[in-house]
């Protein structure tokens, strides 16, 4: 009887890293990033915070101090950006709308946006707000 050498079974690892760097590369060219309107707003500073996912489709709704109103960076009046919220999520009902409210905005004038959005059908509003460094908990225990 003839005796055969047996060879290890072996798996080229060399080709795994080509594949690897080309799955890399194409996720970030294929990934969309979604910045804040570049507009002359400062908005109001909290502890802590929540970070909102940035990849997902958002309408931004935005004022400055001199209650000018912008609809995803550009400059209408406040009815028509709210009629374009409700134009947008009559084809996607699950868009977050992002409001970013200058700092001195009285709490009156955001109250009444947020009013009309709600009679627009927006279901999820959020308010934007600069993060600073600290936590949100409670103090003094």
């Amino acid at each position: 009887m003839i005796r055969r050498n047996k060879t290890n079974p072996s798996i080229p690892v060399s080709s795994m890293a080509d594949i690897a760097f080309l799955l890399l590369v194409f996720f970030m060219v294929t990934s969309v990033l979604d910045s804040d309107p570049d507009l002359p707003i400062s908005l109001p500073d909290v502890p802590g915070g929540e970070q909102l996912n940035k990849k997902v489709s958002n309408i931004y709704l935005s004022s400055d101090k001199n209650k000018t109103v912008y609809y995803n960076s550009m400059r209408v009046p406040l009815a028509e950006a709210i009629n374009n919220v409700r134009a947008k999520l009559a084809t996607t009902p699950d868009l977050k709308v992002l409001i970013h409210a200058d700092k001195d905005l009285t709490y009156n004038e955001v109250d009444h946006v947020f009013d009309m959005l709600k009679e627009a059908g927006a279901l999820k509003i959020s308010l934007v707000t600069q993060t600073s460094a600290g936590g949100g908990g409670p103090k003094g225990n």
